[in-house]
This record gives C-alpha cells, structure tokens and sequence, in this order.
C-alpha cells in the first residue's frame, strides 16, 4: 500500500464497515468483512428490486416518481383498479368509473388525468384523480387504445393511439386544458401502442410502436407545442414499451420485437444510449405492457407481459462497491 500513499496522499483508510461518503475510485480496508473495497460509479446504471403491486397486470397505465407513483387499469379485465406506490408498497385505492387498459395517462399519483385506451372497445372517456377519487370530464375528439400521454391535470397531451383494425394506427394528437379536449398537429407517422415521456403538455416525445403494416418500429418524434419533429431513433425497435421521463431525459424500458426483452434505452435529447437491463427476464416488467414511472435517473417499471406483480427500481448513476479479490 506504500505506492496507493504516494499516488493518492492518504493511507488506506480501515474502517468496520464503509466510509459514510466515498469518492469515486476511493479504496478502502472494511476491517467487518477483512476485505479491500473500492467505490465505483456506473452510468448504465443497475436496477433493484421493489415492492409487489397487488394484482399482476399489464398494459395499464403508470405516472409519477420513483417513490410516489400510481396504477391505473390493465390487464386482466380491462381493469377499473388503481394503486400508489410509496417507494416501499403498493396500496389499493378507489377504483375509475371506465374500465380500460393502455390510455393516455399524464400527472402525479396525486393530480392526473386518463383519457381513451380499450374498455373493452376504442373509447373518448376521460377521468380526473385528486389522490382519492377519480371523476369524469370531457370526452376526446377521437376514440382510441394504444395512445401515449404527457403533461399534468391541467395541461395534458394525448398522441397516437389504434382502432380494433391491427392497421387502423393513428396519428392524432389533442391537448386538454383542464376543461376541454382540441386536436392539434398530428405525428409524422401513425402509431399506437409506443413509449410517451413530457412533464409539459408543450414539450413531449414519443418513441417505438406499431405503425401500419402492422410493423414494429424504433420511430422518435418530438413535440414542441405546435408540431412534431422526427428525432433520432431508438437502438432497438420495439412495441408496448414503457417510457417515462422528459422530453430531453426520458428512459424506454422493455417491449417485445418479437418476445419479451430487458432492453433499456435513455434519451439524453439528442441520442439514445443502451443501459443496463431490467433484472426480471421473460415474462416480466422487462417484456411488454409494462408500466413506467418516474426519471431517466430515477426509474420505476412495474407489471408486464404475464401479469406480474414485480417492481424494479432503476438508478443512474449506480454505486457500486466492490471487492478487491486480487
């Protein structure tokens, strides 16, 4: 260890344990485990296990954070169940009034807005939840499943979206101010069934999905509050992808192109980068019709193809530390 002295300045630091604020490339001796240790930082991130959500379910909808986020509908059903995640456990809350899977969802887990998805056919119905009830409000211009939402309760945007027709996939776009629905400029490309992330109702992206064929695809578009612009594409095409996040950092977990995949993917606004994989394989959160919520630092993908219970958290950076063996 003379050499680390000379390099570093310091010692080895022997702690009963780990130091409480390593440095990146710190090396340390935990005099618990009689062992080198080093802190280490990974930028693809690592994923951990969360608490169960009470029924397994996918293709329902999710929104909020890592540590307060909501459930809503999915499969089996179309379902009308909704539940909030603490960041520790999932607990059952008031049902909708509209039983559907794969609407366009935006808010917080206590201020959001659902609107069309399948229950059991295309609908316009949209629901408002204040954290304990939900309420009806004005209906969509366009009946739809399969569409993406972003914003907040009172500035939402809906896009994209199918009808039963597996060619039927949608290019429309609405945006609601807290009383009324108005179609705006549509997508470049019609889609349904892709990944949605925007905090704002002016600024949201929206990646992957069917379009007519129906094709699988890896499309990005953004908006900017008035039209969409097509952006880089995703690494790896794939459809009943999660997205959460923002329109300049937002994070595509799972979805199948074909089977169910861990594939993750974050958008730094300009590309996207392969991250580590979520930990559940095949059927899992990872495949397709999962639900997402939170950041592109702080990610939560709950459910999925199988009807699991599972949650994953994922964290980027991740800390990692590890054992010196030699």
């Amino acid at each position: 260890m003379s050499d680390y002295k000379e390099v570093v300045g310091t010692a080895v630091q022997n702690v009963a344990g780990n130091p409480p604020a390593p440095l990146e490339g710190e090396l340390w001796y935990n005099s618990s485990t009689g062992s080198f240790k080093i802190y280490k930082e990974s930028v693809a991130g690592a994923w951990a296990t969360g608490g169960n959500i009470n029924r397994g379910i996918k293709e329902g909808r999710g929104t909020g954070t890592q540590t307060a986020a909501l459930l809503v509908g999915g499969e089996p059903g179309p379902g009308v169940q909704t539940e909030i995640y603490n960041g520790t456990s999932w607990t059952n809350k008031n049902d909708q009034n509209q039983a559907r899977l794969t609407g366009g969802m935006a808010g917080t887990n206590t201020a959001a807005i659902i609107a069309g998805g399948r229950g059991p056919n295309p609908t316009v119905n949209a629901e408002t939840w204040n954290g304990t009830n939900w309420t009806e409000v004005n209906n969509l211009n366009l009946g739809r499943n399969g569409l993406e939402g972003a914003g907040t309760l009172t500035a939402a945007l809906v896009f994209g979206g199918t009808q039963p027709n597996p060619n039927s996939q949608e290019t429309e776009t609405e945006t609601w101010n807290g009383t009324n629905w108005t179609e705006v400029a549509d997508l470049n490309t019609a889609r349904a069934h892709g990944g949605g992330a925007g905090a704002t109702n002016t600024s949201a992206l929206y990646f992957g999905g069917i379009v007519p064929g129906p094709t699988t695809s890896g499309i990005n578009e953004l908006w900017n509050g008035s039209s969409w612009t097509e952006v880089n594409d995703l690494n790896l095409a794939r459809t009943f992808n999660a997205g959460t996040g923002t329109s300049t950092a937002a994070l595509s977990m799972g979805g199948p192109p074909p089977g169910e995949i861990g594939n993750i993917e974050s958008w730094n606004g300009t590309n996207w980068t392969t991250m580590t994989d979520a930990n559940v394989g095949t059927p899992g959160p990872a495949g397709g019709g999962g639900q997402a919520a939170g950041s592109n630092t702080a990610g939560l993908l709950f459910g999925g193809e199988g009807r699991v219970t599972a949650t994953e958290e994922f964290n980027s950076p991740a800390v990692i530390i590890q054992t010196i063996t030699s």
